[in-house]
């Protein structure tokens, strides 16, 4: 199976955004397939944007946009990225795209699903659409996409990548609820969208990078000057307007006076500075800048407790958050500041807490404080939370199931 694969986000552990289609185009290619991406060098400073081929894995070919993105753009330097962009990836399907058996586009943004539909009208290839974002729903909801005809349009291009896609894969329960019901809308009333399926393939756990070492877990502690008995409390990923960063800092500032609590932060964004500044009121906390996953993975392993926050808009319910499964999978409890899809999970594996009341900031303040000061459940909550991420969110499973979907479409 040739599988062509447009990503603007793309990023392999070497960088600092998501790396779920790296790690299952990679699985993909072991089980015999190969795999094309396409893709921008936004999340990824490896890649460098230069327009070249480079080849991260076996059977996996990484073609770089030489489009600029960053994360920290404007409104309208964004959106000409996303176009420059989707223009490069229409070029290269008017060009390659015959070569292929099938076609996955991922979303956000949402014109991704133009090159894929130009795919499936031009050569007639199937394409997925993999909606790792609800676009235009989650800008539309975080007060980033206003212009009443910029709304029309993405609705517009929306409908058109459900109705013409053979399958749509999205990564949470929500998510799959919701594009459902967009599908058996009335504007796509019709057979082919009765026969739509949309699945769920969530986002996943790499166990094999997270296992615990108690000397290194040790080395990294001592080199950022956490003490004996004190609890590490980890927030990584974007800080901007969608991340609740306001629940953040209120749970930082809540617990500053508790020096048996560290917290550490990684990333960048919007409110990043703000994060910073709260950290830097107290000496024994840190700020890291994004960092690549690789890197990433010992902040996991050394920490204690998981935090995940993001916006209270109904919307964000369905988010599937990468750092809640590198959480789990690094055997850490997790405590989020809203209502949550994951929350069955959590509940059945007992492996979280999720704060549900008017004050999600000193919640989480109270619920870090509850776990800091009982290491007997904090460590049987990290046990059973790798436990879940083995026995459920395993990424070696998904990824069979998702190539064995992947071959049902080409049949």
């Amino acid at each position: 199976m040739k599988i062509l694969w447009l990503h603007q986000y793309f990023a392999t552990p070497r960088g600092w955004g998501a790396v779920r289609t790296y790690e299952f185009a990679r699985r993909f290619c072991v089980r015999g397939a190969t795999v094309d991406v396409v893709c921008g060098a936004g999340y990824d400073a490896s890649l460098l944007s230069t327009g070249r081929m480079v080849e991260p894995a076996a059977g996996l070919r990484v073609f770089v946009s030489g489009s600029s993105y960053r994360p920290q753009m404007g409104f309208f330097r964004r959106i000409c990225a996303f176009l420059a962009f989707m223009a490069g990836c229409i070029l290269f399907v008017i060009r390659r795209g015959r070569n292929y058996d099938i076609v996955i586009a991922s979303s956000g943004p949402l014109t991704l699903a133009v090159p894929a539909l130009v795919a499936s009208w031009l050569w007639h290839k199937p394409f997925v659409f993999e909606v790792i974002d609800v676009w235009p729903d989650s800008a539309i909801a975080a007060g980033v996409l206003k212009n009443p005809v910029m709304k029309w349009l993405s609705l517009r291009l929306e409908s058109l990548a459900y109705r013409f896609a053979e399958l749509i894969v999205t990564c949470s329960t929500g998510m799959t609820r919701r594009v459902s019901q967009k599908v058996q809308g009335r504007e796509l009333k019709d057979a082919a969208a009765e026969r739509k399926r949309v699945l769920t393939i969530s986002n996943c756990c790499d166990l094999d990078q997270f296992t615990p070492e108690v000397s290194q877990r040790e080395m990294i502690r001592a080199r950022y000057g956490v003490r004996e008995g004190q609890t590490v409390v980890l927030y990584t990923g974007a800080m901007g307007l969608s991340n609740a960063m306001e629940d953040l800092l209120a749970a930082i500032r809540a617990t500053a006076l508790d020096e048996g609590i560290v917290w550490w932060a990684a990333g960048d964004g919007t409110r990043s500075q703000d994060v910073r500044k709260a950290l830097a009121e107290r000496g024994h906390h840190r700020h890291f800048a994004s960092m690549p996953k690789h890197e990433l993975v010992s902040l996991y392993l050394a920490a204690d407790i998981n935090v995940v926050t993001f916006m209270h808009e109904p919307l964000f319910y369905e988010n599937s958050p990468n750092k809640f499964f590198d959480g789990i999978a690094a055997g850490l409890p997790t405590v989020f500041n809203r209502s949550t899809w994951l929350e069955p999970w959590l509940t059945r594996y007992d492996c979280g807490i999720v704060c549900k009341g008017d004050r999600p900031g000193a919640e989480m303040a109270e619920a870090v404080c509850l776990l800091a000061g009982d290491p007997e459940r904090r460590k049987r909550m990290g046990r059973n939370a790798r436990r879940l991420a083995e026995e459920v969110f395993d990424r070696n499973k998904l990824a069979e199931k998702y190539l064995a979907v992947l071959e049902e479409v080409l049949k």
